[in-house]
């Protein structure tokens, strides 16, 4: 049996909905749905462990996954199923999902566009060769949005990152030359800021499509300084969005009507998730910021097993559990260092759900911010200065501060606050074990979080 594990950046699970991505909603239905998958971090670098080594981001020293051979204990996915015979292939257009961070492990071929794409290799020229105390960067800084476009124009780029459609192409190219059993990873990078949809798909939801400078304007002004976001902004935040989630819909069906034309679709397991979250004005901020709210951590997560019929699962399952899901799935044993544990369990009754699941977010920080959300909804945030947040999230799904329930310091929040506090110390013993990424100070992790968006 093939596998296909399609991850969508910056998907919130409520957008899998009839309005916004009726193809993907309908794929759900006729798949096994698990209704509470929480990421186990907010941005991808704390997501990506988890889903292709079940790791928690903090039981690692760094970013991204340790060099192979180096730690025994981590072993990724794709390692696993080329050990079965598995031809296996990667197409990703983010620098903390690409090879630069070791994701590239157990791929046979990776394709890591965003090294490769015009425009990158534009701005990352801009970011190194340019002094950025000296006049011209800050120049170029000052009116980034609309050099954005003038360089996506130049190079016929009419996105920051590489489509969907576009690493559908590439991997179909790479299926049509397979003749045995093959596993193709895509992470679409569409539902990421800036959200800059082609027209027709903004047509859908605002009342005429915004030039691509403008697009851009309000994803940073939203990310960086959404206390300055007006009211109709946010709307337009809001419509822009969907508008990139409705294309994302119509490439994954696409993509999935292509593997049925080929005849490969009958004999391949489909898993649909995303890496984390996005926030569209809730709690006063657009995209990912390295907080643990419902919209951020709340992800899909779909199972299209040929031989399993469709089912809603509601008990808690993590993004830790990915990798051993799918290898159950197959007949496989999972890896004896993974964290995670088969969703499928949940699907057949014999487990209600995962007791906890937890969320972790920098080094640099002490991983001071960090969260637990247990099976029954209750959930405790801790965001370092900002303080700590309790939520019956079944309750209160909108986390308002008036919901907060710390100041009555119910035996649930001292019951999170012990598992919290035991997990952060059993991930200080895996840190200290051994297993080291890339180190957050390297230059080349700044550089990458300004060509994502994250630092002006």
């Amino acid at each position: 049996m093939n596998v296909l594990l399609v991850t969508v950046d910056s998907l919130r699970a409520d957008r899998v909905n009839p309005e916004v991505m009726p193809a993907t909603r309908a794929f759900a239905d006729d798949a096994l749905e698990f209704t509470e998958c929480v990421a186990n971090g907010p941005s991808t670098p704390a997501s990506f462990p988890a889903i292709h080594a079940s790791r928690y981001f903090a039981s690692i020293e760094g970013l991204g996954l340790p060099e192979p051979g180096r730690d025994d204990a981590i072993r990724t996915l794709a390692e696993t199923l080329r050990e079965e015979g598995y031809a296996t292939a990667g197409y990703t257009d983010n620098h903390f999902a690409s090879g630069s961070y070791r994701y590239d492990r157990g791929f046979g071929e990776m394709y890591d566009a965003s090294g490769a794409a015009e425009a990158g290799r534009l701005k990352q020229f801009v970011q190194s060769n340019l002094d950025k105390d000296g006049p011209l960067f800050k120049t170029i800084e000052a009116v980034y949005n609309r050099a954005d476009a003038v360089f996506a124009s130049a190079t016929g780029n009419d996105s920051e990152y590489e489509r969907a459609e576009s690493l559908n192409d590439r991997a179909l190219g790479w299926v049509d030359d397979r003749e045995n059993e093959w596993f193709a990873w895509l992470h679409y990078m569409d539902a990421h800021h800036p959200y800059e949809a082609p027209d027709e798909y903004q047509r859908e939801f605002l009342d005429e499509p915004l030039p691509l400078a403008r697009c851009r304007g309000l994803s940073r002004k939203g990310t960086h300084h959404p206390e300055e976001v007006t009211d109709r902004e946010w709307e337009l935040i809001r419509g822009l969005y969907d508008a990139e989630c409705a294309y994302v819909d119509d490439q994954f069906a696409a993509l999935l009507d292509a593997l049925d034309d080929r005849g490969e679709l009958d004999d391949t397991l489909v898993v649909f998730t995303a890496d984390h979250g996005e926030l569209v004005g809730e709690h006063g901020h657009a995209g990912h910021p390295p907080e643990f709210w419902e919209g951020v951590l709340r992800v899909p997560f779909v199972v299209a097993h040929p031989d399993r019929g469709a089912a809603t699962v509601d008990g808690q399952v993590r993004l830790i559990d990915a990798a051993p899901t799918i290898t159950d799935a197959l007949g496989l044993d999972a890896f004896d260092g993974w964290e995670g544990a088969s969703a499928l369990d949940l699907a057949d009754g014999e487990v209600e759900g995962r007791e906890y699941a937890f969320a972790d977010v920098g080094r640099q920080i002490e991983y001071a911010r960090c969260c637990a959300r247990r099976a029954d909804g209750w959930k405790l945030l801790r965001h370092a200065d900002d303080g700590e947040f309790c939520f019956d999230v079944r309750e209160t799904p909108d986390e308002r501060p008036e919901d907060d329930r710390t100041g009555e310091s119910p035996p649930e929040y001292a019951e999170l606050s012990r598992a919290l506090d035991d997990h952060r110390e059993r991930m200080r013993r895996m840190r200290e074990g051994g297993s080291r990424g890339i180190d957050e100070d390297d230059e080349m992790v700044e550089d990458h979080l300004k060509d994502l968006g994250y630092m002006e």
